[in-house]
C-alpha cells in the first residue's frame, strides 16, 4: 500500500511535468503571437518568491548565493508547481474516467487557485476582474490544456508503468 502511494505520486508528478512542458510551450507561443493578450503579471512568480527568500536570509548566508539564482530557480519552481498538481491529481483520482473532462477541470482549478487566489493576493497581478477578456480567456484555455495534458499523461503512464 505505502509503496503503491509513492509510485502513484511519482506517476502523477511525471504527468504534471508533461503538462507543465505543454503549458510552457503554449505560453511561449502566446507571448510571441499575441503579447497584448498576456495576463498582466508584474514579474515571474517563482523568481519573485526566491528573491524574497534570498533577501530574508542573513547576509553571511546570502552573500554565498549567486544573484542570478532566483531567475534560474524560478523556472524550476514553476515545473515543481506543475508536478505537485499532477501528484495531487494522482492521489485524488487514482482511476481516470474521462480524460478531457477531468483534465479541463484540473487545469481550470489550477488557473483559479493562481489567478483568483495567490497571484492577486501577493500583488504579482491585479485582480482578474480588472483584466481584458482575452487576458482571461487565453490563460484559462492554456491551463485547461495543461490539465488535459497532465491527466492524459497520467492515464497513459499509469497504464504502461503499473502493468
Amino acid at each position: 500500500m505505502h509503496n503503491n502511494l509513492w509510485k502513484q505520486l511519482a506517476i502523477g508528478a511525471a504527468a504534471g511535468l508533461a503538462g507543465t512542458m505543454a503549458i510552457q510551450t503554449l505560453m511561449k507561443t502566446h507571448s510571441k503571437v499575441s503579447p497584448k493578450t498576456l495576463p498582466p503579471i508584474k514579474r515571474d512568480p517563482g523568481e519573485h518568491f526566491l528573491r524574497k527568500a534570498r533577501q530574508s536570509l542573513p547576509w553571511k548566508v546570502r552573500k554565498h548565493i549567486p544573484y542570478t539564482a532566483p531567475a534560474t530557480g524560478g523556472k524550476l519552481l514553476g515545473a515543481g508547481y506543475g508536478m505537485a498538481l499532477g501528484a495531487v491529481y494522482a492521489t485524488a483520482r487514482p482511476r481516470t474516467q474521462r480524460t478531457l473532462l477531468e483534465g479541463a477541470l484540473l487545469g481550470i482549478a489550477a488557473w483559479a487557485v493562481a489567478y483568483l487566489g495567490w497571484l492577486p493576493r501577493t500583488k504579482l497581478m491585479k485582480p482578474v476582474w480588472k483584466h481584458k477578456p482575452a487576458q482571461i480567456a487565453l490563460p484559462l484555455a492554456e491551463h485547461a490544456l495543461y490539465g488535459i495534458a497532465t491527466v492524459g499523461s497520467y492515464r497513459w503512464l499509469k497504464n504502461h508503468v503499473e502493468d
